[in-house]
Parts: C-alpha cells; sequence; structure tokens
C-alpha cells in the first residue's frame, strides 16, 4: 500500500509503466473474481445492485459493483437481460471522486467484458471514451486499472468495434491517452490483419491510415513506436502498393515510411520505454502547440464538401505556401495561449476569421488548433471566456460535421458555461447549444448530449433536458433504436432519483418541467412502445412515469384522447402540474 501512495505522486506521463505491479494487481483481482459466489436469485441481484448503484452513499455503491461482479462471474445471462443499464451504472461510477469506487467501477467494466465478450460490443465506444478520459486525469493506480480494462475489451469485443471505439476516442491532448490508445490500437490492427483491412472501404483506410500517421509522428517516443509499427504491417501486405496506387500517400505517409524503411520501426534501434522512464525532449513543447513539421511542410489543406470541410485523407494536393501557413499556424497557438489577456483576445478573432476565409486549414489542423482554443471556453479572464464561446457559435456552420472529432469536450465546456453567474457567458453557451443544434448531426449530438446530462448540474441540466426533447422528435422516425438506446436511460435516471417536488437531490433546482418534456416527447414518438418499456423499471419509476403522463395529458392537452394522435402543442414554456400520486 505505501509503495501505491508514494507512485501516485509520479509524473501522469509516466503512468503506464511498472509492469510487474500490474501483474500483481491483475492477479489479485482475477483471484478475487475467482471466491465470488453465485447467488440463489439472480434477478433479485440484479435488481438490489442497481438500487445500490444509483444509492448517494459510497458503501452501497461498493456493494452494487461487487454484486455486479458476482453476477457477471456467476450469471452472466441474467446480466444480459439489461445489459444496456448495468453498462451505463457501472461507468457512471468511473468518474467517482472516491479513488476506492472508481477503480472498482473500472475493474467491474473489465469483468463485464470478460463474461458477456462480443455481448458488449454495442457498450464499448463509450466505455472506451470513459476509460481514456479517466487515464488522463488521474493517480498512477487508477491508470493501470483503466489500461487492464482497455486491455480486456481489446482481447473480448469483436476486433471492428474496439477499432471503431479506440480511433474515435483516442484523439487526445493528453500525451499518456495517446500513448494508451496506440498501444491498444495496436493489438487491435494485429487481430484483424491488414489484408482485411485493406480489403475495406476506401474512405475507411484512408482515414485510418491517417490517424495511424498521426501517431507515427506524435511527440513522444513510445506513440511512435505504435504508430510505426501500425503503418509497418500495413506496409506489409501486398495490397498496400495497389492502395497507394489508387490513392497517392501525403507528404507526412511518405515521410513515415522512409523513416520505417530506414530505421525500422524504433527511434534511434531502442525498444519502446517499457517502464515508462524515456519520454520525448520535445513533448512538453509541443504538446499544446503546432510545431511545424521536418522540412517546413505544415498539414496538407483538405477539400471542401456540403457537410462542411472534411480532410483528403491520403490524397495528395499541391502544397502552396507551406512555409507561411507554418508561421501562420505557430503565431495563431501563441495567441491563443498567451499569458495577457488581450493577446487571447486575438488569437480567438484570428481563428474565427480564419474559419470564415480559410476553413480548411483549420479542419486540417483541427486537434492542434483547438487543443489550443478549447481552453479559452473556461478562460478565468469573463471576457476572454464570453468572446470564445460567441466566437465558437459562428464557427460551427461554417465546420460543420468536421467538427465532429473534438465534439465531446465542446459540449462539456458550453455545458459547464451555462451554469455561469454571468449573464453574458451563460447566454453564449446557450447560443453554441442552439449552433450545434442548427449545424450538426442530431444523432451526434443525442448520444453526446444523453452521455453528459448525468453529469450536469443547476440550469445546464434543465437546458440540455430540452434539447434532448427536440432531438428525439428529430432522430426518432430514421433511428428509433438510438433514441430507445440513449435517451430512455437518461428518462429512467431522471424519474428514479428526481423528489416528488420535481427536484433532483444534489444538483439544485426543479427539473420537473424539463423532464414533463422529454417525457412527452418520448411518448408522442414512441406511444405504447414507452409504457412497455417502462414495465420492466421500478415500480417508483413507472408511478412517476405515469403521473407525468396524465397529468400532461389533463392540465395541458386538457382532454383524454381516445386512442387518436395528440394535439400539437408547443413545447416551450409548457408547464406540468403537481404529480399525480
Amino acid at each position: 500500500m505505501v509503495a501505491l501512495e508514494q507512485s501516485n505522486s509520479l509524473p501522469a506521463v509516466l503512468a503506464l509503466g511498472s509492469p510487474e505491479w500490474e501483474e500483481e494487481e491483475e492477479e489479485m483481482d482475477l483471484r478475487a473474481l475467482r471466491e465470488l459466489r453465485p447467488f440463489s436469485n439472480p434477478e433479485l441481484g440484479l435488481t438490489d445492485a442497481l438500487q445500490c448503484l444509483n444509492s448517494h452513499d459510497w458503501q452501497m455503491k461498493e456493494k452494487g459493483l461487487v454484486n455486479i461482479q458476482r453476477l457477471a462471474a456467476c450469471h452472466s445471462e441474467v446480466l444480459g437481460t439489461r445489459l444496456h443499464d448495468v453498462s451505463l451504472a457501472v461507468t457512471a461510477e468511473v468518474t467517482n471522486l472516491r479513488s476506492k469506487v472508481s477503480r472498482m467501477a473500472i475493474s467491474t467494466l473489465g469483468d463485464l467484458f470478460r463474461a458477456l465478450k462480443k455481448s458488449m460490443d454495442q457498450e464499448t465506444e463509450e466505455i472506451v471514451r470513459c476509460l481514456l478520459q479517466k487515464m488522463g486525469n488521474t493517480s498512477e493506480f487508477i491508470q493501470r486499472a483503466a489500461n487492464r480494462a482497455l486491455g480486456t475489451m481489446v482481447e473480448n469485443v469483436t476486433p471492428a468495434r474496439a477499432l471503431v471505439a479506440l480511433t474515435s476516442a483516442g484523439s487526445h491532448r493528453n500525451p499518456l491517452v495517446r500513448k494508451c490508445t496506440a498501444r491498444h490500437l495496436s493489438a487491435v490492427l494485429e487481430q484483424i490483419g491488414a489484408e482485411k483491412l485493406l480489403s475495406g472501404s476506401r474512405d475507411n483506410t484512408d482515414m485510418l491510415l491517417h490517424n495511424l500517421v498521426r501517431l507515427a509522428q506524435d511527440s513522444n517516443q513510445d506513440t511512435r513506436f505504435y504508430g510505426r509499427k501500425m503503418v509497418n504491417i500495413l506496409m506489409a501486405n501486398a495490397k498496400f502498393d495497389a492502395f497507394l496506387k489508387q490513392s497517392l500517400p501525403s507528404h507526412d505517409l511518405r515521410k513515415v515510411m522512409a523513416a520505417i524503411k530506414q530505421r525500422g520501426i524504433q527511434d534511434n534501434h531502442e525498444l519502446p520505454s517499457a517502464k515508462g522512464r524515456k519520454v520525448s525532449k520535445s513533448l512538453v513543447v509541443c504538446e499544446n502547440g503546432l510545431p511545424s513539421q521536418e522540412g517546413g511542410q505544415p498539414l496538407l489543406p483538405p477539400r471542401l464538401d456540403s457537410n462542411g470541410p472534411r480532410p483528403m485523407g491520403l490524397r495528395s494536393l499541391v502544397a502552396r505556401g507551406g512555409v507561411e501557413t507554418a508561421e501562420q499556424l505557430r503565431e495563431l497557438t501563441r495567441l491563443l495561449e498567451a499569458k495577457e489577456f488581450q493577446a487571447r483576445m486575438e488569437g480567438i478573432g484570428k481563428l474565427l476569421g480564419y474559419c470564415k476565409a480559410k476553413p480548411e486549414l483549420v479542419v486540417a489542423n483541427l486537434v492542434q488548433v483547438f487543443d489550443a482554443f478549447t481552453p479559452r471556453l473556461h478562460d478565468s479572464n469573463k471576457k476572454v471566456n464570453q468572446w470564445a464561446l460567441e466566437s465558437l457559435a459562428q464557427m460551427l456552420p461554417i465546420l460543420k460535421a468536421s467538427i465532429h472529432p473534438m465534439l465531446l469536450s465542446l459540449i462539456i465546456a458550453a455545458a459547464d458555461n451555462l451554469n455561469s453567474k454571468n449573464s453574458g457567458i451563460s447566454t453564449a453557451a446557450a447560443t453554441v447549444l442552439d449552433a450545434m443544434m442548427d449545424s450538426l448531426d442530431h444523432l451526434c449530438l443525442l448520444q453526446a448530449f444523453a452521455g453528459r446530462v448525468r453529469f450536469l448540474t443547476g440550469p445546464a441540466v434543465l437546458e440540455v433536458t430540452d434539447r434532448l426533447s427536440a432531438l428525439v422528435a428529430s432522430v426518432y422516425p430514421r433511428k428509433p433504436q438510438a433514441v430507445e438506446r440513449h435517451i430512455l436511460p437518461v428518462l429512467w435516471y431522471f424519474l428514479n432519483k428526481m423528489a416528488g417536488n420535481g427536484v433532483l437531490p444534489g444538483r439544485g433546482g426543479n427539473i420537473r418541467t424539463a423532464v414533463c418534456r422529454l417525457a412527452r416527447s418520448l411518448q408522442e414518438q414512441m406511444g405504447p412502445r414507452l409504457q412497455d418499456f417502462a414495465a420492466s423499471q421500478p415500480q417508483q419509476v413507472l408511478k412517476t412515469l405515469q403521473g407525468l403522463l396524465a397529468s400532461e395529458s389533463l392540465g395541458v392537452n386538457d382532454k383524454i384522447t381516445g386512442g387518436g394522435t395528440a394535439p400539437d402543442v408547443q413545447m416551450t414554456g409548457t408547464t406540468c402540474p403537481p404529480q399525480l400520486d
């Protein structure tokens, strides 16, 4: 225990090391798993586990996690009946402020992957996003647990699902997260094989190789090793030459290929630092900036389409004014990260100008640019904070779908600002959400909002829940399963947590009206199916839902229809009468 406490003071960038500790901890976890006893009534055990996880008491949460582990070890078929609810409940505890609960939740996710294997495919993307996010901002023993859970995920789910999850969640500003992503992505790529990857869609292969090249040029030595290793696997396949003839390699890919042919996949013929001791000297310098590439060549500009600018992938373009472009990007980053607030204000204005005049330049360097810009959405200077939000609202209609890789971090920043006591900042944050609703894919927004709303407090809960109601009406006609999968758990959560007076304990504010609108929107789209799904929920949830819908029917529509379509009532401003008990 003393050793663990001492390890927590190590720099985060070294946290993936110490294989001896990892093996010892993993063996302890497996030993504890083998000692778990089965339930005499596993269905009752599942219900009790979910109730414990909904408790505010951390010891009850621990009991709930242990019960889930027992079910995974002895009754995995029972977990399958409510797998999505279980996955959401356990994943929510990964961010628990009590480290013991957080680590137990992470270990439980590994147990779920180990026991349910490909049945966890649908849950993989959200879990991977949460684990990688946790790895970037926590102590070392939590990081090791998250790393093991990700390894278990890679070993058990469908490789294609793991590939998508790691690719979509791995573009991160934290070097440790990128290193962890590259390590597990390498294992997935070896499972799938170069033959199958190169036989798929060219656009998908373009995007994958674009990500691998980015990892192969990372500022961290270990990340570069795994990136080059993956590129080398593809290069060794006979289909790779044919692929290049149809899609000419970019400057970056040519540079990586030349380095691999000349020096192999290692830097200076050294193995990756197994214990995390070797870190690139350029890491601190380049981590938040936009350093020029070797030879002074920037990322090549992408093309535009109807959904906004998007990267060209591997298709070559003629680089014009490369040195000038690289200098513009360095100057932009310098301004956005300057100590003087006036310079940061200028940097935001310059970025907005680039989005309007040269959107392809911004998209080609999206992650690096927004790594420098996103902190301004939390800037300590209120003027900078508000100006960043107002500028983002103007960027979204221009960048459109190109912004999706950064969507989660932008939603988190905008939602946090909704609770600001400064009216200018909170209004600007609401405008950002409106711009997202107008400019971005509603299915992506529905998933992102639904995944975030349960972590919000105060006015932010109301704002995001109201927009979920509108997204339900927009998405359900074309993707009903997505709504049922992502929104119903949100509704059950609110109905289970909400007190009789409509207050969400510990979150502040009365959410009854917002939840009433969400329930009504689901009822209008799903009809009787909503009640069918609710029948499997605890009696308290079912009773509260029926009360909301009954009061809505009597109080707002002023009549009960006999099976026809409910009148079209505008949701904005609608209020719900007190709950009918």
